[in-house]
């Protein structure tokens, strides 16, 4: 699992389409998650979510 869940961070942070907000934000996240990308991603996906809810 933990390969895939890397494919995606990689596929995401790679694609033209994703903004830079959302890159520093993963970014961020998987430096406060070292060697624990799942968790990484999840708090990621939690934070715009929660950003999305107040938008």
């Amino acid at each position: 699992m933990r390969r895939q869940v890397m494919d995606v961070i990689i596929d995401v942070l790679s694609a033209v389409a994703t903004g830079p907000d959302v890159r520093v934000s993963l970014l961020r996240h998987l430096e406060e998650n070292p060697g624990n990308p799942e968790k990484a991603l999840l708090a990621h996906l939690s934070d715009r979510n929660i950003a999305d809810d107040v938008a």
